[in-house]
């Protein structure tokens, strides 16, 4: 067994990193159909691609290394179901026995490719939708494609997939939350995953419902999403102001995520070079990566020092906080996911994930 020892101040610390790995996010796709004015997507300055089917197989083998991953997200930035591969992937998925949650706009699932999803006994559809003119096109277009799920389910007499929502709710649109939780109620909608703006532009700046402290407005919020939903249906909520605990999924839930093109990322922030807003200050984003599937298995790499020591330090919360900190504004450490006052190598100090305020399926 694996074992690094850390040089602390009150002496050491060793990590025995286990090959304990649960969820795996793939990003088949870093491409999209659409052109959503408040996606991550639009800053990205890295390469676009679909991910091969030889570096998805070797994903699929070395999964065996880990007795415990039970869990595979079809998700990341980009829309899954444009890789030429997506239904042979899909099916591989499924014959290696692994639960399988697929998150899509649904603009490319054809009749004929919902019926494959069904009879492939796919376990979530986690479409996304919104109102408004920043988030995606057209709610009576998922309305349609949920609809015909319900149909195809109830003729071929199964509950698979589970269908799920995901929405971005910002000050311009949060009104309409209640229509349509409402309008799918009818559709089985079982899931409604729900995220605030975070602002790759300027011109966003303001959208947000969340503040550094805001309690009522906290209150008020999630007051209003749980009137709208009802029994039948959970939800996702994110917070709505800044709050001390940082919780971070992705190192909670044993997940990591593969990029496109191979590499090995601790979560979805970090998955691409772009730019967002954190609080009105504009943040550079720099993908970060603690290998590549192609050289190295995916067990060295979740097993590695480096990742090992990563995982720690966000469970532990061992970086500073930026987005409370009086130094804020005249800090250049903010600027940049590159490096924070502590030394940390990337950093996630004002992460808006980490505080529960930007969520993901």
């Amino acid at each position: 067994m694996k074992e690094y020892i850390f040089k602390m101040n009150a002496g050491e610390l060793i990590l025995k990193p286990q090959k304990d790995l649960k969820k795996l996010y793939i990003e088949l796709s870093s491409r999209c159909n659409l052109d959503c004015p408040m996606c991550f997507k639009n800053t990205f300055t890295d390469p676009e691609g679909f991910m091969s089917k030889g570096t998805f197989d070797k994903i699929i083998k070395d999964l065996k290394e880990f007795p415990e991953v039970d869990h595979i997200i079809f998700g990341g930035i980009g829309e899954c179901t444009m890789n030429p591969h997506f239904l042979d992937m899909v099916r591989k998925v499924k014959n290696e026995g692994y639960m399988i949650t697929i998150t899509s706009n649904g603009y490319m699932l054809s009749d004929l490719l919902i019926m494959q999803l069904i009879d492939l006994k796919v376990d979530e559809l986690v479409v996304s939708v919104e109102t408004g003119d920043v988030g995606h096109p057209s709610f009576k277009y998922v309305e349609k494609l949920l609809e015909k799920f319900s149909k195809y389910k109830e003729q071929r007499n199964t509950g698979k997939p589970a269908l799920s929502i995901e929405t971005v709710l910002t000050k311009k649109n949060y009104m309409d939350f209640g229509n349509i939780v409402k309008s799918l109620l009818p559709y089985g909608i079982r899931k409604v995953v729900i995220s605030n703006l975070l602002p790759v532009y300027e011109h966003f700046l303001g959208l947000e419902l969340y503040s550094e402290d805001s309690k009522e407005k906290d209150v008020e919020l999630r007051k209003l999403i749980s009137n709208a939903v009802t029994a039948k249906v959970s939800a996702v909520i994110p917070n709505f102001k800044l709050k001390t605990e940082r919780h971070c999924n992705f190192i909670e839930k044993n997940a990591t995520v593969i990029r496109w093109d191979g590499e090995v990322v601790p979560c979805y922030r970090f998955l691409h070079d772009g730019i967002e807003y954190v609080y009105g200050q504009k943040k550079e984003i720099k993908a970060y990566s603690f290998g590549n599937i192609e050289k190295n298995t995916l067990s060295e790499i979740w097993t590695s020092k480096d990742y090992t020591w990563f995982r720690y330090k966000v469970k532990n919360s061992l970086f500073p906080s930026c987005t409370d900190c009086d130094l804020k504004d005249g800090c250049q450490f903010v600027e940049t996911t590159q490096q924070d006052c502590w030394g940390n190598e990337p950093s996630c100090a004002d992460c808006l994930w980490w505080r529960n305020i930007i969520m993901c399926p």
